[in-house]
């Protein structure tokens, strides 16, 4: 396959997939908010999910492909890019405020999901029971939130904040959130589609793994939507909304992409990343607690903690290839 058509395919992915995840928040903040749901729904569910949507349709994808390292090494990726770069780059910009209540429930429930990832990797797969399992998880995990925010006030939410100024129209109609909704969706998987194959071509090319290219180029594509939100969320002060969306978010890449990916079909978890990559994402997760709780406020010096730890992980996989002489 011509070396120059594999990269545009490969654009392309990327193109519509951040075209898709902008529609599906869209859309989602459009159709929450015509129903009248509270600014924590919309927070979870617009914005949380919404940028994860590109994560879940290549875990999905990956999936339906049978290529199970596209879609664990996606989840994985985007998760450790969530919680290490964009993290880190969004609290240098402005540090962010970490309130306990964002820490220990949403904190504790991605150590918890990490863990279980850990476990799951030990087994070498997981099946579609244990894939419900995590759906289940996540379901409950999105309750407790409801409700323990549910007196949350709406003009005191920054999720209400940031959801207004997503808006396609101030007063969305239930029809044009479901009409964008549903396009953001078609993106999303014909966005899917094309990187899956270009990310095929490109693994041919530079001879390298899939598990490795997803863990890096595919999980930075999943991730722009997040990291367009966390910049500017940071940018606007919405240092609360940024923190907590960001684990939300990851909570959903572990419990729901991963749990879906896995009813659709069972996936097999490459020794790969039961050697190295599950503990980084483990390490990752339990790091944040400490760092949040300190002072309850994630500082310039612990965001650039972050962003080195994610640096350092991207050394060990180019190590782990061979693209860094392991003498060094």
């Amino acid at each position: 396959m011509n070396p120059q058509f594999v990269v545009l395919v490969f654009a392309a992915g990327v193109v519509l997939l951040a075209l898709g995840g902008e529609g599906v928040i869209r859309g989602g903040v459009a159709l929450t908010r015509a129903l009248g749901a509270s600014p924590v729904v919309v927070g979870l569910f617009a914005l949380s999910l919404g940028t994860s949507s590109p994560t879940l349709a290549l875990a999905l994808q990956g999936s339906a492909a049978r290529l199970p390292d596209l879609a664990v090494g996606a989840v994985i990726g985007a998760t450790l890019l969530n919680l290490l770069l964009v993290l880190g780059l969004g609290a240098l910009i402005q540090p962010m405020s970490s309130p306990p209540k964002v820490v220990w429930r949403d904190g504790g429930t991605l150590l918890l999901g990490s863990i279980a990832l850990v476990l799951l990797s030990w087994q070498g797969h997981i099946t579609r029971r244990e894939g419900a399992a995590l759906v289940a998880g996540f379901v409950i995990y999105a309750v407790v939130a409801i409700v323990t925010d549910w007196r949350r006030s709406s003009e005191h939410s920054v999720a209400c904040a940031e959801a207004e100024k997503r808006s396609i129209d101030h007063n969305p109609s239930i029809g044009v959130g479901i009409f964008v909704l549903i396009v953001g969706a078609v993106c999303l998987l014909l966005g899917a589609h094309f990187l899956t194959g270009g990310l095929l071509g490109l693994a041919t090319q530079w001879n390298l793994p899939v598990a490795d290219l997803a863990l890096t180029l595919v999980a930075l594509s999943a991730s722009l939507p997040v990291f367009a939100m966390t910049t500017v969320a940071a940018l606007r002060g919405h240092t609360q909304l940024a923190i907590g969306h960001l684990i939300s978010a990851s909570v959903f890449n572990l419990f729901g992409a991963l749990g879906c990916a896995a009813l659709l079909h069972p996936l097999k978890i490459s020794p790969i990343f039961a050697s190295s990559d599950v503990f980084a994402l483990l390490g990752a997760s339990a790091l944040l607690l400490p760092l949040l709780s300190t002072d309850w406020r994630l500082t310039r010096p612990k965001a650039a903690l972050l962003v080195l730890g994610y640096i350092a992980y991207v050394g060990f996989l180019a190590w782990r290839q061979g693209l860094i002489p392991h003498a060094l």
